[in-house]
């Protein structure tokens, strides 16, 4: 597990876990600075509302769960405390104040339990093996001038010097051996994403994507209940107001807002495909609020919209490689 996270610190995804641990820790030393006292009951409360979330009902099974992690019952407590502080000090301790970087070196256990126990640690063992197929599926190791492109890569968002590389490697207890093999694995990856995302897929995945992907501009109201939003969409439908004036009658502001199809509520999602460019369908559910809304505009999803070509691209490649990493990769927590 230590190695899927320096993998990850490597490649630049391990930004909003620092973020989290630093913060954490800034709370943490400003409480004791004070002298005040963690309340057990908030803890306690914490604790049972991650169990039930991950349906760990007794105490064997909530064991269970952190012995498969390799975590122990003093990391799991400390966990909700490091985080109970958070919350409590969240107005006196300001982000910008805080520097994450001095986290990455000194406390990757506390890094390793955060991305533990927030999820983010799935999707950064996949990553990671994505990397570990290529470079086997490889059929020759990648040149020197596409590691010397990844060596570049790294420094950028790593942040680094050239002359500031030892100083990292040594904080995360690594060598320029690890380096290089990162590198070289990062490039292979980059090779076989290259091979994968030909343009006949792409047009292919687009295609089959067109409504998801479907770019909508919004003007919205949200309502508190569904009677109110009925009685607004009747004045807009049957009285000819515009949402402008209706929000206005009901004191309410209305947000703009560019959305991709797929990111909506399923029912909002319906709606929104079904209706017209300035029209203002029925008011739908989202979140124990109910949105108004008038279709601006509708755009077809194209590969030059950056957001869409990332989804598409995310498709494809997740598709390639959901059995290799499923059936060929074993995890151990070490």
């Amino acid at each position: 597990m230590g190695e899927v996270v320096r993998a990850a610190l490597f490649r630049g995804e391990l930004g909003p876990s620092v973020a989290e641990v630093a913060q954490e820790i800034a709370s943490e030393e400003e409480a004791a600075r004070w002298r005040l006292e963690v309340d057990d009951g908030a803890i306690e409360a914490m604790e049972g509302g991650f169990r039930h979330a991950n349906d760990l009902i007794s105490a064997e099974e909530a064991g269970a769960w952190l012995g498969a992690r390799g975590l122990t019952r003093d990391e799991y407590h400390d966990y909700f405390v490091r985080r109970y502080w958070r919350e409590t000090l969240r107005e006196k301790i300001v982000p910008d104040h805080v520097d994450p970087a001095r986290v990455v070196p000194e406390l990757m256990g506390l890094l390793h339990v955060e991305v533990l126990m927030s999820g983010a640690l799935g999707p950064m063992a996949t990553g990671l093996g994505r990397r570990l197929l290529s470079r086997a599926a490889a059929e020759a190791a990648p040149d020197e001038r596409m590691v010397g492109a990844e060596r570049a890569s790294f420094l950028e968002r790593a942040g680094l010097k050239p002359g500031g590389v030892a100083g990292w490697l040594k904080a995360i207890d690594r060598g320029e051996d690890w380096l290089g093999g990162m590198l070289a694995m990062e490039a292979a990856y980059r090779k076989r994403c290259a091979a994968v995302l030909t343009a006949e897929r792409l047009a292919q995945a687009l295609a089959a994507a067109r409504l998801p992907l479907t770019r909508l501009e919004l003007e919205r109201v949200e309502f508190d209940s569904a009677d109110a939003a009925r009685q607004a969409h009747l004045r807009v439908r049957g009285d000819g107001l515009s949402l402008e004036e209706v929000a206005r009658e009901a004191r309410l502001p209305v947000a703009r807002l560019e959305v991709l199809a797929e990111d909506l509520p399923e029912e909002q999602r319906q709606k929104l495909l079904g209706a017209a460019v300035g029209e203002v369908p029925e008011p739908a559910p989202s979140g124990g609020v109910f949105h108004l809304c008038r279709v601006v505009l509708r755009a077809e999803p194209t590969l030059a919209d950056a957001p869409v070509r990332g989804r598409i691209e995310r498709r494809i490649l997740d598709a390639h490689f959901s059995d290799a990493v499923g059936g060929d990769i074993r995890w151990f927590i070490r």
